[in-house]
């Protein structure tokens, strides 16, 4: 649709109120299949110098993501003429031009070339296959430098490849037609909060009582789209164990799991205030083990949007996406989700009391190996957030990676058993959460904290414990050992096998390597390269490093089995010698060491009541 028939489009769909004039938006997605979407925008503008910024931090991304250096053919005219355009020196995500007298707007046209695969962060990018779409409105579009852009007025056309069906939290103003469908006038940061996933073979299937929720299912297949009925019977558990959580004050109208399914986009989960983008493979909801192993996204996820969009971290609040959050409390917004997104997968029946128990003593184990907490406190790995989500694997158990994910759910797994221990099961972490984050108006909003609110609150259902003085410990200070005190408080004990459980041994197949840090501290991708070894652990010991290639094992070429096998032979006399390539060179290096094989698990302690089976205990019948 021509430029002038498309704003008179929106001029009779959104009669002038008075209201300032909004940013007109077109976005053609036709021909994303070949990984290039076409965008046009008109920006009301008076005349003389326009900056005009492309989105670089986004809410839930805790870094910058912006895919500025995917924009092609960057055109900006006004009045029918090209304008000069200049990108600013100290900020690439900046253009300058300036408006001629008699312009009313300028027109900006560009192409956004999608990254293949998962390279430059695809993860947290706009995405596609030849059958489905994940758009992120932030990698579509620029906004003009003004006092509140947030507020600014946007109004969206989207054209998709024929016979694409969509979805979105985004409320519609005109069906899908020739010309694509046209969404209702939001601001900017309701539009960058509501990605839209698209797709030739899509789904819809509402869960829960009422009309409140719903899965919008994406699929390079039609044999993907199967839903287990046992799956089918989590998801419609989920809202209701998340009410009986939080209460049942929303803080959205409705809410929408957007679910792209397909083995040609990188896995990933992004939390909005009333959706969330989940990505996995094609047939991850067929699969058992995918099933499992993807069992905390949707409820992580959802947890969101009452912790971490809702109710934020004051720092992380900001009025522009091109100002740097502040990310020290992520341990807060991403560690306590990621323990109630444990929580309320056990309770949905997402995971079952086994998976819920295999899934701690993973993580427990995980944390364990991660041995740069002897130099780096947790809250650092939070502070620099934006740089670790970046970082190679490689190293990660000596740097430390986004530990505040994982040591997060033990952390909070702790506070839940002090405050049922202390209180003797009269309060729970449930109480705080409904008094902290239950307060919501049936809208998206958002309400930041400090540190001090969360100790305040904690406080106000278990006045017993020092809680500013527990976090300093835990957060702040460096420790030997992660905090397992919690697990220990519940009955069970962190203990090793010498069989996988079936969570381990599913993770371990997703990720098709070798995983024995509880060994020999030696973590394999595939075809035995080596992505960490674990210091001070038997691998690290014997001169193993990533970066490095297993070639043969005692002798023989490698293999996973041979491999776990000379492992378990070493518990009996024997041994374990490892063939590496290393660039150019090769060295046999022996590596020291009679433990057997190991794998997590927890191991019910006598004499001890067990919380942990409470805890995951379904709330609604």
């Amino acid at each position: 649709m021509p430029r002038l028939l498309f704003a008179l489009t929106i001029a009779l769909a959104f009669p002038s109120s008075g209201a300032a004039a909004p940013i007109l938006l077109d976005v053609d997605a036709s021909e994303v299949s070949r990984r290039v979407i076409h965008i046009r925008e008109l920006v009301p503008a008076e005349p003389g110098p326009l900056t005009l910024h492309y989105p670089r931090w986004i809410p839930g991304r805790h870094r910058p993501v912006g895919q500025i250096a995917n924009v092609s053919a960057l055109k900006i005219l006004a009045k029918g003429e090209a304008l000069t355009w200049h990108r600013d020196d100290a900020d690439p995500f900046t253009i300058h031009c300036t408006v001629p007298q008699g312009a009313k707007a300028a027109e900006v046209q560009f192409d956004l070339l999608l990254a293949a695969g998962s390279e430059g962060g695809a993860a947290f990018m706009t995405v596609a296959s030849p059958k489905i779409m994940t758009m992120n409105w932030n990698d579509v579009l620029v906004y003009p430098k003004v006092a509140k852009p947030l507020e600014l007025p946007f109004v969206t056309r989207v054209r998709l490849p024929s016979g694409w069906k969509f979805g979105t939290a985004l409320p519609i103003a005109k069906p899908s037609d020739k010309d694509g469908v046209l969404f209702e006038s939001v601001t900017l940061e309701t539009l960058i909060d509501s990605p839209l996933l698209a797709g030739e073979h899509v789904r819809v299937v509402p869960i829960g009582v009422g009309k409140e929720h719903s899965v919008v299912i994406a699929c390079d297949s039609l044999d993907g789209l199967e839903v287990t009925p046992e799956t089918l019977k989590a998801w419609n558990q989920l809202p209701d164990e998340a009410a009986a959580l939080f209460g049942p004050d929303h803080p959205y109208k409705t809410y929408t799991f957007l679910l792209g399914l397909s083995n040609h986009v990188p896995r990933a989960g992004i939390e909005h205030h009333q959706s969330s983008d989940n990505r996995l493979s094609e047939l991850a909801l067929v699969k058992s083990g995918e099933r499992r192993m993807a069992a905390t996204l949707f409820p992580h996820e959802f947890v969101h949007s009452w912790n971490g969009k809702y109710r934020r971290p004051a720092d992380m609040i900001v009025g522009d996406y091109q100002v740097p959050q502040q990310t020290r409390l992520l341990w807060v917004y991403e560690g306590l989700t990621n323990y109630l997104g444990w929580l309320l997968a056990a309770r949905s029946g997402l995971f079952s009391p086994e998976d819920a128990r295999e899934y701690l003593a993973l993580t427990g184990a995980r944390m364990t190996n991660s041995r740069g907490r002897a130099w780096r406190p947790l809250d650092d790995t939070a502070s620099a957030a934006s740089v670790l989500f970046d970082a190679p694997r490689s190293w990660a158990s000596a740097r430390r990676a986004v530990d505040f994910y994982d040591e997060g759910t033990l952390l909070w797994f702790e506070v839940d058993v002090m405050i049922r221990t202390a209180t003797k099961g009269k309060k729970s972490l449930d109480d705080f959460c409904k008094a902290f984050h239950g307060t919501g108006s049936g809208k998206a909003e958002v309400k930041g904290y400090k540190l001090e609110d969360v100790v305040a609150a904690l406080t106000a259902v278990d006045a017993t414990t020092d809680w500013k003085k527990h976090f300093a410990r835990r957060v702040e200070a460096v420790a030997d050992t992660p905090p397992l005190e919690g697990i220990e408080g519940a009955g069970w004990k962190l203990a090793f096998s010498e069989k996988p459980s079936d969570l381990f041994a599913a993770q371990e197949g997703l990720s098709r390597g070798v995983n024995l840090l509880d060994s020999l501290g030696l973590l394999l991708g595939a075809e035995g390269a080596v992505s960490d070894v674990v210091p001070e652990r038997p691998a690290a010991k014997a001169g193993l490093a990533p970066g490095m290639k297993v070639i043969a094992v005692n002798g023989r070429r490698f293999a996973p089995d041979t491999l776990k096998s000379a492992v378990a032979n070493t518990k009996t006399g024997g041994k374990l010698e490892l063939l590496i390539e290393s660039g150019d060179f090769f060295k046999t290096h022996t590596v020291e060491y009679a433990g057997g094989l190991r794998y997590p698990r927890l191991e019910k302690s006598d004499g001890r009541d067990d919380l942990l089976a409470d805890i995951v205990k379904p709330r609604r019948k």
